[in-house]
């Protein structure tokens, strides 16, 4: 067997193994990429997607290709959502998906049917269907990945009888045969020191061949695979996290063609630290990205946003010049950890699109769920406009309804209500929005409701009906937390913890207002862990909203001139993402910071035009006041905001329309309304202007039913804070303390620990959080107790006092650097540094240094270039210095220049 895996690993690439440290959760080892030279094995021809912007529009052909990128990304979205509910649906779209697609064969849809039957809770059910069992009885006939999702089930006995022997059978056949997936499996349960019986080769050789068969052979797939070995660099779940070798292979995938691994290596330079850019390597790999069509990724496309070619130097510009001021420090800013990808709409909107013809064909399946209808309506009203597609989508909108899907029934209830003085659509629409509501259970019906019955319905306010919505709504918990970007930076988690739990609860479920928020709260908390950072920025990246959301706050709070730069360039980056969403906050973000620029007021009209041309009326609005002609931006808007035009955009028309249409502008803008002051004051100002006296006085009317009022919104003071005034003080530390010794848990004396060793808040206590920090180290295992070592290394100094009558740092420092904790390891070098056994701290430092650990690199090469321990060594210092800073480590960075080690 020996000798078959060295012959095997003979073939493959590059691979440094950098020592495997007993006890270690990952393996330390270095696999690089072949050199090659750049050409087009994986990209497609240059400039291959249509001109949007030149051509106004996509044709609706719909091909197969379109067609099964579509169809695995609904199998996707409706198994997430509610597979049980969805079950039928599901199903017949994995047929479909089957019979459109040569690579996914019968096999596939069985292990596609028998994931829904999981996702489902269906258990019996999939051990009855038998599909399992299907599989297992002919897996000889299978492929190697199927035969290692087969060997999943036996290993856990779900849908079969549990069999471990027939699964490591398979799995180390599947690893003879050079499986990447198998040895990857193989490798993994070597490094857990639970190896698989008759699997022998070591680990490093293991992954070697594993990377190597994921590798294959140089054809038109080879950028894919690349790109999963360099997200096994990032994830750090076998490999330890290494981000120079995650770039090398985005570089090398980049090379061969690949556009997303083109802009990966992008989204580096834009991301380093400012003495890491390299503009003209940017530059490069932006032009090889933009050639090959990065302007739509495959999730942008699932949307089907328009997309247009662009000329590498046009979006450079709108990135921005990408060289913030602000030192970067240890931990770096959010901004720094989310992908953003590019997504550049055109000018004008499209009214064709194949994803039309696709949401009609799905929609005659069995089982369709209204949603699909509900879909098909949106995707008329943003391409037709959503005043000139409503009578081609009420339909669709009806039968939604007819089907059961709550945000069909909302959007009918909207439509109605633009009927609003015909009784029955009224009351048509309140009884949509009462069923959604109390019998579906959709929280945003009641709120609805409460709308309705307060601002819409021509007698309104009707406050009975209004407060009693009001209240359904509050006590359904859906209500976002509302908080100001000023109020979040001070929130303390000791005064208000209540509104710090909803805000996190909110982000969790992942909704655009709550995530935004809490990641400023994590950017600015001193002890948030750069792990924790990079989790909560992986949860934020692949919502749009949650991006545009934390751009605006991130430039709401910046406090000095170089943070407004960063602020404004992350801005531009998150436009990119987004596209034509985020153009007009963008615009007033460029206004705000440097609106006397020539060429930024270009850019400014540019995206503010862009915006329009969606129906914006805020975009249109500001348009006007920028060129300081109302009347010309009207007459061209005229037809635009007919056809498609927003609250605001009805609102800014009204003054230009004929008599005959301002009813109807009026009833539209009703109906799309938030009912919140501004909204109704915008109302009753437009009934003045047109010297319409009772109607402006029923919008003061209305306005001083809201809750609140006018005179307390003038008072500054939220609801959240009116709430507070006289309210019990939240629970002593004290008491938090005596309830999380009787609960006896880990996770309560986490909490007390952030509460008492946070220096910026009220309950901080060095002693105290010794004392949790003691209690926290004696019952934790391997992932608390490297967390708990994390904060050990950046601890301020009272609280490493305090410690040392708690705890036995030098015997914990000890234990946990020999079980292989990388934080463990930069800990006890720290102590034998001052124990001055120089020798042995730096050979602790290098093992942390090479398991990943930043800070630990920073200080191994200060230690290299002062010959502390060790012989002097400019070349390997500079080295791990240049690690530590493109880590994001700020002094490192700094100690380069100091040092004089840079090239």
């Amino acid at each position: 067997m020996r000798s078959l895996l060295l012959r095997l690993a003979a073939t493959l690439p590059v691979a440094l193994g950098l020592g495997q440290i007993a006890g270690a959760t990952t393996l330390d080892y270095a696999f690089l990429p072949p050199a090659v030279e750049q050409q087009d094995l994986c990209g497609g021809p240059r400039n291959a997607k249509p001109d949007d912007l030149s051509t106004g529009q996509r044709q609706d052909r719909l091909t197969d290709k379109e067609r099964i990128r579509f169809l695995n990304n609904d199998i996707r979205r409706y198994q997430t959502e509610n597979p049980s509910r969805h079950f039928r649906f599901v199903t017949a779209l994995i047929d479909r998906l089957s019979s459109l697609d040569e690579n996914f064969d019968s096999n596939d849809a069985r292990l596609a049917k028998i994931g829904l039957y999981l996702d489902a809770g269906r258990f019996a059910a999939l051990q009855e269907a038998g599909l399992v069992d299907q599989l297992v009885a002919q897996r000889d006939d299978l492929n190697y990945a199927q035969q290692m999702r087969v060997a999943q089930f036996l290993l856990s006995g779900i849908g079969t009888a549990q069999n471990i022997d027939l699964a490591h059978e398979i799995i180390r056949e599947a690893g003879f045969a050079g499986n990447a997936d198998a040895l990857l499996f193989l490798a993994r349960k070597s490094l857990d020191q639970t190896p698989v019986e008759g699997w022998d080769a070591p680990v490093d050789l293991t992954v070697t061949m594993a990377f190597g068969g994921l590798l294959g052979q140089m054809d038109g797939a080879v950028c894919r695979r690349a790109m999963r070995i360099a997200e096994e660099y990032l994830s750090g779940g076998l490999v330890s996290r290494n981000e120079d070798i995650a770039l090398a292979w985005f570089r090398f995938a980049a090379d061969l063609g690949h556009p997303e691994a083109a802009w990966r290596v992008v989204e580096h330079y834009l991301t380093a630290a400012p003495q890491d850019r390299d503009p003209h390597e940017l530059q490069r790999y932006l032009e090889w990205a933009v050639d090959r069509g990065i302007t739509l990724t495959d999730a942008a496309l699932a949307q089907l946003k328009p997309g247009t070619v662009m000329n590498a130097n046009e979006l450079r510009a709108l990135l921005g010049p990408n060289v913030p001021d602000r030192p970067l420090g240890t931990h770096p800013p959010m901004s720094r950890l989310v992908q953003l990808s590019v997504n550049i709409d055109s000018l004008e909107a499209s009214e064709g699109g194949p994803y039309l013809s696709y949401l009609r064909e799905i929609s005659q399946l069995d089982g369709a769920p209204g949603a699909v209808f509900t879909d098909l309506a949106k995707e008329i009203f943003v391409r037709r406009g959503r005043w000139a597609g409503e009578a081609e989508a009420m339909p669709f909108l009806v039968e939604a309804a007819r089907r059961d899907d709550p945000e069909g029934m909302r959007i009918l209830a909207e439509r109605l209500i633009r009927q609003r003085r015909d009784p029955v659509m009224l009351n048509r629409a309140a009884d949509l929005l009462m069923d959604a509501g109390t019998r579906l259970g959709d929280a945003q019906a009641l709120a609805d409701l409460d709308k309705l019955f307060r601002c819409q319905a021509p007698d309104a306010p009707r406050l009975q009906e209004a407060d009693h919505w009001a209240r359904a709504y509050k006590a359904s918990g859906h209500q976002s937390v509302q908080i100001g970007a000023s109020d979040l930076v001070a929130l303390d988690r000791t005064r208000d913890p209540w509104t710090l739990a909803e805000l996190q609860t909110q982000a969790l479920q992942r909704r655009p207002g709550a995530l935004s928020a809490f990641l400023l709260r994590v950017q600015d908390d001193p002890i948030a862990t750069l792990r924790a950072k990079r989790a909560w920025a992986d949860r934020a990246d692949n919502s749009d909203k949650t991006m545009e959301e934390f751009a605006k706050l991130v430039f709401e709070t910046n406090r000095s001139p170089a943070e407004r730069r960063a602020a404004v360039e992350f801005f531009r980056r998150v436009y990119v993402n987004n596209g034509v969403t985020t153009a007009l906050d963008l615009a007033i973000a460029l206004v705000e910071d440097a609106g006397r620029n020539p060429d930024v007021a270009d850019e400014i009209l540019r995206l503010l035009q862009q915006a329009g041309n969606r129906g914006e009326g805020a975009a249109i609005r500001l348009l006007a006041r920028l060129t300081g002609s109302e009347a010309e931006t009207y007459r061209s808007f005229a037809d635009i905001i007919e056809a498609r035009g927003d609250f605001l955009a009805k609102m800014f028309a009204l003054p230009h329309v004929p008599p005959e249409k301002q009813d109807s502008y009026f009833d539209r803008a009703v109906a799309l309304m938030a009912c919140t002051t501004k909204d109704v004051a915008e109302l009753g100002e437009a009934r003045a202007i047109l010297d319409q006296r009772d109607k402006a006085f029923h919008w003061r009317k209305v306005g001083l039913s809201l809750e609140g009022g006018h005179v307390l919104a003038k008072l500054r003071l939220s609801d959240r804070q009116m709430a507070d005034y006289r309210a019990p003080e939240p629970p002593a530390t004290e008491v938090l303390v005596k309830r999380a010794r009787e609960a006896g848990g880990a996770a309560e004396q986490i909490q007390l620990f952030r509460l008492t060793a946070n220096p910026e808040l009220a309950s901080y206590d060095p002693d105290a959080a010794a004392r949790h920090f003691a209690e926290i180290v004696a019952i934790a295992d391997v992932k608390t107790l490297n967390w708990a070592l994390d904060h050990l290394t950046t601890a301020d100094p009272q609280f490493r006092e305090a410690l040392q009558t708690h705890l036995d740092l030098v015997a914990l420092a000890q234990r946990s650097a020999e079980a292989g904790i990388p934080a463990g390891m930069e800990l006890y070098a720290g102590i034998l540094m001052q124990r001055n056994d120089l020798r042995s701290s730096l050979e602790w430092l290098r093992r942390a240094a090479e398991a990943g650990r930043v800070s630990a690199m920073a200080d191994l090469g200060l230690a290299l270039a002062m010959a502390k321990g060790t012989d002097r060594d400019l070349n390997s210092a500079a080295t791990w210095l240049d690690k530590a800073a493109r880590g994001g480590h700020g002094r490192a960075a700094h100690l380069l220049k100091l040092l004089d080690l840079e090239e």
